[in-house]
């Protein structure tokens, strides 16, 4: 009957001093973050030394845009490609020509719509 009638034992952390819990979850808190950023930070790191020395490729078909031009608008068309080129060339990318590869997967390849009507010397 006297078991009864006693309390129940407290928590552990019931019986710290007020107030003094709060610094421990911060604490606990922020090893979590540094945890979690020193992990991302140590998982990326082989990636962008990979990318630093592979530079994306593009492979752009200059003959499948000229097709179907008139010989008027080949000049323009071929100024407009190397522009392109140049563009993609100056924000890190490799740009090839079909004929200088052997293979290559067909996401490598920038397609090019197809000129519009009046390019084409069509009314």
């Amino acid at each position: 009957m006297d078991k009864m009638l006693m309390p129940a034992p407290k928590p552990v952390w019931m019986s710290w001093p007020r107030g003094s819990g709060w610094w421990l979850l911060l604490v606990m808190a922020l090893a979590i973050l540094a945890s979690g950023y020193l992990g991302a930070l140590l998982a990326v790191r082989p990636l962008l030394g990979e990318l630093a020395t592979r530079p994306p490729v593009l492979i752009i078909d200059s003959a499948a845009a000229l097709r179907g031009l008139p010989a008027t608008q080949v000049g323009p068309a071929i100024i407009r490609q190397r522009d392109l080129a140049r563009r993609l060339a100056d924000g890190g990318v490799l740009v090839l020509d079909p004929q200088a590869v052997v293979a290559a997967p067909a996401g490598l390849f920038l397609r090019t719509a197809p000129p519009p009507a009046e390019l084409r010397g069509r009314p």
